[in-house]
């Protein structure tokens, strides 16, 4: 619980050559990036930035202004605040018997620290943790969007008699996506699937960052599952690339309590102290234990680490990393450890996305004018471990947890030498 340094508020300027191989430099676009889009959304919040001890790199992202911590823990919290000599907060009911803290404009990392040494524990009281889109050390997800001129890859629809819900929590579908890239499997998407609200800029062509990003999985997931037996439903929770940790639980509620038998979350965040997340450990025990046929697929994360990404590290979820093109090694970019239970390609997938102008980082702009781009990271490899449940669900006419563990049996007969247990959907 070693204290850190406050949080640094960061302006970009035109970046110089050197600065464009600065790994710090790149974060701060990046962080720029969210920032925008965070004010876009109609809960827009502030994103606050916790760097890393050693200077380089991020630590973990977190909404300003909000602790949250579970209702039995609200009195030992309050009592934290009178020992450490702050006001204490105003509280808040949160989903999940959880309670969110409203602290104002006191920076909810620095509190956090000084709570966690008042308490002698640092998984009492943490920030409200900020998912993303698998962006935190590397780029939209791993890579940018390439134009690409499809098709995507499809496996031949499954045979077999069950039905299967299945819900992606993501930034939205992109409903003129359906029409537009002619992806037939996209019929299996509910109407009521959440919009991707920021996929264009208003008035013009040029796509925002993470847009098309929940179409993309969506079929991913599709292009394995098939279309005539499955049903999915589109999330916008993640909207613009970043959300806190307790509005996700809160999406994820929804989705379970609606009868889903599979959920596919392609975001992900680090942690205060590398805890585990208080929001999601709270989820699983108020929600997850009472639908008990219900699986969550997660992915991985794409910062090439061992250390453990919230929450497909819980052993709760099926966490998913990435792999090459071809399935033969892990994508270095993937993140890895015993907490992955499985692996799957995630490198170079065609995907179908919105026509526009795209600009990447450092300036350079791409032509959309196909409907389809290439684009890489455990998003993408996740929503397709989601499809092989959900096939398997459909062909052999049994339970999510089932289909999951024989989905799981059959990577670790294809095991990867140094890598892990290995799924190719093929």
């Amino acid at each position: 619980m070693a204290p850190h340094s406050s949080p640094t508020t960061i302006t970009i300027r035109a970046a110089s050559p050197d600065a464009m191989f600065d790994p710090n430099h790149r974060l701060m676009e990046e962080i720029q990036r969210l920032h925008r889009n965070i004010a876009r959304r109609p809960d827009a919040f502030d994103l606050g930035v916790r760097w890393h001890r050693s200077g380089v790199g991020i630590e973990y992202l977190y909404r300003q202004g909000q602790l949250v911590c579970r209702a039995a823990d609200l009195l030992a919290a309050l009592e934290a605040f009178d020992t450490i000599g702050q006001p204490r907060p105003d509280v808040v009911t949160g989903p999940v018997g959880l309670r969110v803290l409203e602290i104002g404009d006191r920076d909810a990392a620095d509190l956090a620290d000084a709570l966690a040494s008042a308490l002698g524990r640092d998984d009492l009281v943490t920030p409200n943790h900020v998912l993303d889109s698998q962006v935190h050390m590397s780029m939209c997800p791993a890579t940018e969007p390439v134009p690409a001129s499809g098709p995507v890859r499809d496996l031949p629809e499954p045979a077999g008699d069950r039905r299967v819900d299945v819900a992606v929590v993501d930034t939205g579908f992109v409903h003129a996506l359906a029409d537009g890239t002619g992806y037939p499997r996209f019929s299996a998407v509910s109407a009521d699937s959440r919009p991707d609200a920021q996929v264009h800029a208003d008035g013009t062509d040029q796509i925002q960052p993470y847009g098309g990003h929940g179409s993309a999985a969506a079929a991913c997931l599709l292009a394995v599952a098939g279309a005539e037996s499955t049903t999915v439903h589109v999330d916008s929770c993640l909207v613009g690339g970043a959300v806190d940790e307790v509005s996700v639980v809160d999406a994820l509620t929804a989705a379970v309590e609606s009868g889903t038998d599979i959920v596919s979350l392609q975001a992900g965040m680090y942690t205060r102290e590398h805890v585990a997340s208080v929001a999601f450990a709270a989820f699983r025990d108020e929600v997850l234990a009472a639908h008990p046929d219900t699986v969550v697929v997660a992915a991985a994360g794409n910062n090439g680490s061992g250390e453990k990404f919230w929450p497909a590290a819980f052993d709760w979820v099926t966490s998913v990393g990435g792999l090459t093109e071809d399935g033969s090694a892990r994508a270095d970019w993937s993140n890895h450890g015993d907490w992955v239970d499985v692996y799957a390609p995630g490198d170079n997938v065609t995907v179908p996305f919105p026509n526009g102008t795209y600009e990447y980082h450092g300036g350079v702009t791409a032509e959309f004018t196909d409907g389809h781009a290439v684009w890489s990271g455990t998003s993408f490899a996740t929503p397709a471990v989601a499809g092989m449940i959900a096939r398997r669900m459909i062909e052999d006419g049994v339970s999510a947890p089932v289909a999951r563990d024989r989905v799981l049996a059959d990577a670790a007969t294809a095991e990867l030498a140094g890598v892990g247990p290995r799924l190719l959907a093929d």
